[in-house]
């Protein structure tokens, strides 16, 4: 009897709506508001010490004539981050990165009076780590980038 007593107890206890494990309210966000991107740096030296920082070279490419005169670079890879420059048609970038969907490329971009720059990512680092200059460098649709070396 006494066993039988204690496991209604314990199937009681289990049943109860508070006080257990995931029942907390607080564990679960109820703001509905859609995080801000923020900033998200370039990596560069994803592919290890024995290659250049950034793998390739692309250009801008496939801007609509009646449409888009450029391509906005982001600071983050979402649409809705800052633009940080705009690209025109042609303009030479380092492809650097992706983003996890493949989406946007994280790219550095030289100078446009000096194009053949390399902006310090022309040759290998000893492990990945953010970008952080001299040239500008962000997120831009991979969609609009064409890959011409590397």
């Amino acid at each position: 009897m006494k066993r039988t007593a204690t496991a209604l107890c314990l199937l009681l206890a289990a049943c109860s709506g508070g006080g257990g494990f995931g029942n907390d309210a607080g564990l679960y966000d109820t703001n509905t508001t859609a995080p801000a991107p923020g900033i998200q740096a370039v990596q560069i030296g994803e592919g290890g010490s024995a290659f250049q920082a950034c793998a390739g070279i692309g250009e801008v490419v496939n801007l609509s004539p009646a449409g888009e005169a450029y391509l906005p670079l982001r600071a983050a890879p979402f649409a809705e981050a800052d633009e940080v420059a705009r690209l025109g048609p042609g303009t030479r970038v380092f492809r650097c990165t992706r983003s996890l969907d493949q989406r946007w490329q994280g790219v550095v971009v030289p100078p446009v009076d000096a194009p053949a720059t390399d902006c310090g990512v022309g040759s290998p680092i000893a492990a990945p780590r953010p970008y952080t200059g001299p040239c500008k460098s962000g997120w831009a649709l991979t969609g609009f980038i064409r890959p011409i070396a590397g």
